[in-house]
């Protein structure tokens, strides 16, 4: 019966595959588990938001989907910070 308890609450935070933000010359910043749910707009806003409280307004960033990711950051509790 636990291994079935076990077995149930583990498939609802499956890992779905890795989250980094590196710089400019490949060094990883900021790793990050992502686990299978249907927000995924949520690790690169963590990780915007982390850079931000880290190195403040003067980094830079890039993300392959910038143009539809740039739209969702300014709508976000983080539009202001950035």
């Amino acid at each position: 019966l636990q291994s079935d308890v076990w077995k149930k609450a583990s498939n609802v935070f499956e890992e779905s595959g890795i989250f980094i933000a590196t710089c400019w010359h490949c060094f990883i910043l900021l790793p990050c588990d992502m686990m299978k749910s249907g927000k995924l707009a949520k690790y690169p806003l963590a990780m915007i938001n982390s850079l931000v409280a880290t190195c403040g307004l003067n980094g830079t960033c890039a993300y392959d989907i910038g143009c539809t990711f740039a739209k969702v950051a300014s709508s976000s509790s983080i539009g202001p910070k950035i």
